[in-house]
């Protein structure tokens, strides 16, 4: 005899089993597991995806592998975070732990540029010394995108984004400029020594003809 399960079931289950999956230790999306000597670093941003000019944060989760995984907690204490965009100078963010989430903590911070970003971890770990880089990328976790990817139906720039263009542009009309003051200083001296030559020419040509006066003056009264 055939069990039928009704459909309102399933669809309970399939959702507590999403839930399951999704507040479960070490699950994450597009974060960085690494080993660090013995402990388990999870590494990504708070919030995915993420996009400039957005609040988010360098998200970590610390285990113990040898203890059932068991969270790390206390970190805040004895760990640093530091941010860097890029080949940027690093910032330096406070890490605070996660409400309801042993082992897990966060250094906030809006990115105000999209790209590539840099998580350094610095300090201790139950005594054990930590210096790890984890770094955004295909295969590790995913870059900040550009705010206009979620812009609708209007797509506007940021304004610091509007700023670095214009920068940007000024800095552009200034070499230019500047190359142009450049030339035409070159170009007032080339025809200064121009001038400079041509009135030595001339004074050699009329220091010659005295000469010649002088010595036919010479010959005559000779």
């Amino acid at each position: 005899m055939r069990t039928f399960v009704p459909r309102q079931m399933l669809t309970g289950a399939a959702l507590a089993a999403l839930a399951v999956l999704t507040l479960a230790p070490g699950a994450a999306l597009a974060h960085e597991r690494r080993a660090v000597g013995d402990y388990s670093f999870l590494v990504g941003f708070n919030t995915e995806p993420s996009y400039q000019g957005q609040i988010n944060g360098a998200q970590l989760t610390v285990t113990k592998p040898s203890d059932n995984n068991a969270p790390v907690e206390g970190l805040q204490s004895t760990l640093k975070a530091n941010i860097a965009f890029e080949g940027d100078q690093p910032k330096e963010f406070p890490l605070t732990p996660v409400s309801g989430k042993p082992g897990q903590y966060v250094a906030q911070f809006i990115p105000t540029r999209a790209g590539s970003y840099i998580f350094t971890f610095t300090g201790t770990v139950e005594g054990q010394p930590v210096n790890e880089q984890f770094e955004s990328g295909p295969g590790r976790f995913d870059d900040v995108q550009q705010a206009t990817a979620i812009q609708y139906p209007d797509q506007i720039p940021l304004a610091n984004d509007a700023a670095r263009a214009a920068s940007s542009a000024a800095d552009q009309a200034a070499a230019a400029q500047a190359a142009a003051d450049s030339a035409r200083t070159i170009a007032v001296a080339g025809v200064g020594v121009g001038v400079i030559g041509l009135l030595v020419g001339i004074a050699a040509l009329v220091s010659a003809a005295n000469r010649r006066r002088a010595a036919a003056s010479d010959l005559r009264t000779a």
